[in-house]
């Protein structure tokens, strides 16, 4: 079922138990998290298109990280949930769930960064045109390949994403979540082929969860969601009655 929430594009799959919320990246849509709903069939699966992102490019611009958060609250309605964040969509996920006042059950993120840590790197892209640092992230995470063989109306709605992107970057700097303040489960799952800066992150963020438990996803750096989606559905399924 498609439906609009706060300007935003939700996808909503009928099922059991709770519903499960997938939460995309920077510089990604509900579309990536289509092979993970599909390992997941028969469970209630809800998707959505973040605010700047996807069919939700029409919504207002995110004025503040809290925009993210309440779009969040709201697709998660008043249903227990269990809540899937893939990379800065693990921010948002656990900035509302150390917040105590929505029906999530657990919560698990891969590759969630801390890009207010000393040691995390500047941004890719920072001192680049809003769209042009949208075209070099994709560049960087599909190749230079795929990007030159997109149709030429998806580059330019790609590009055109660069100022949720800049957004979201600029958001990151400071800190978000803290995972001490969780009173649910956390899984972290990280890829065994990511680096370590990226395996550093996730072990802190396991470590600073009361409930929480570190996951390695064999084979897999950072666009798990895509290559290895049975991995990340088998690590939301360990939460499902």
């Amino acid at each position: 079922m498609y439906e609009r929430q706060r300007g935003l594009a939700v996808y909503r799959h009928q099922g059991k138990g709770p519903q499960v919320v997938l939460i995309h990246g920077a510089m990604d849509r509900a579309a990536g998290m289509l092979r993970i709903a599909r390992r997941l069939k028969g469970h209630a699966i809800v998707r959505y298109d973040r605010r700047g992102y996807g069919r939700s490019g029409s919504a207002p611009p995110m004025a503040s990280f809290d925009d993210q958060v309440e779009d969040l609250a709201t697709v998660i309605g008043g249903r227990a949930s269990i809540v899937f964040g893939h990379s800065y969509g693990g921010v948002i996920a656990l900035a509302l769930a150390q917040q105590g006042n929505v029906p999530i059950d657990a919560v698990v993120v891969y590759e969630t960064p801390r890009a207010w840590e000393a040691w995390w790197p500047p941004p890719a892209g920072e001192g680049l045109p809003a769209a042009d640092a949208a075209e070099q992230l994709v560049r960087a995470l599909a190749g230079d390949a795929a990007w030159e063989t997109m149709p030429g109306a998806a580059q330019r709605a790609r590009r055109a994403e660069g100022e949720a992107l800049m957004a979201e970057l600029r958001a990151q700097r400071t800190r978000r979540f803290d995972a001490s303040l969780l009173a649910v489960p956390l899984t972290v799952g990280v890829g065994s082929a990511s680096g370590e800066r990226t395996q550093r992150a996730a072990r802190l963020t396991a470590s600073e969860a009361s409930h929480g438990r570190l996951r390695i996803v064999e084979g897999a750096a950072h666009a798990a969601p895509m290559t290895h989606p049975s991995s990340i559905a088998a690590l939301i399924r360990e939460w499902l009655p």
